[in-house]
């Protein structure tokens, strides 16, 4: 009955295989793997979604299954050219990017998740920082620079790799 109906519409059917493979190539392409990822409910990708509406053009964030992933790509400006005044501001704009992170991410998604790795690449060095949702939870509530970089200092592995 039914295949009776479909071959006097042969174009139906065309059209009905060929989106078929369309979706087909769709997916094996990862076209709809960032949809998909959007709708696993991971406290990481929560955190993600409010945070990718208020990040600046320069960085990209993405999961990993609970794994946060950061990179900001950081201009320095010309006039300074001292390797280790390249190397404070680097670290500088580093604890400003974890406090960014830790105050326009949700606290309760942050808190589950399992880590997060913050990549800043520059002409001259690229430094990556790791550390727990957790400790970013509790970067919120410092207010002193000094308890602020003794926490940095206490929480936060970081890797120096010179260009």
């Amino acid at each position: 009955m039914m295949s009776q109906k479909l071959l006097k519409y042969p174009l139906a059917i065309m059209a009905i295989l060929f989106s078929y493979l369309l979706f087909i190539y769709f997916d094996k392409n990862g076209i709809f793997s960032r949809r998909r990822q959007l709708l696993e409910g991971t406290p990481c990708i929560a955190a993600l979604v409010k945070l990718e509406l208020k990040i600046p053009e320069n960085w990209s964030a993405n999961c990993d299954k609970n794994h946060l992933l950061v990179e900001v790509e950081e201009k320095i400006p010309p006039t300074i050219t001292d390797p280790a005044k390249i190397k404070i501001l680097l670290y500088r704009e580093m604890a400003n990017h974890l406090s960014f992170i830790a105050k326009n991410s949700p606290v309760a998604n942050l808190e589950n998740i399992s880590s997060v790795l913050v990549k800043l690449n520059s002409e001259n060095l690229n430094i990556e920082a790791l550390t727990t949702g957790d400790s970013l939870v509790n970067l919120t509530t410092l207010n002193s620079p000094e308890i602020i970089r003794e926490h940095l200092k206490n929480t936060v592995k970081v890797k120096e790799t010179p260009k």
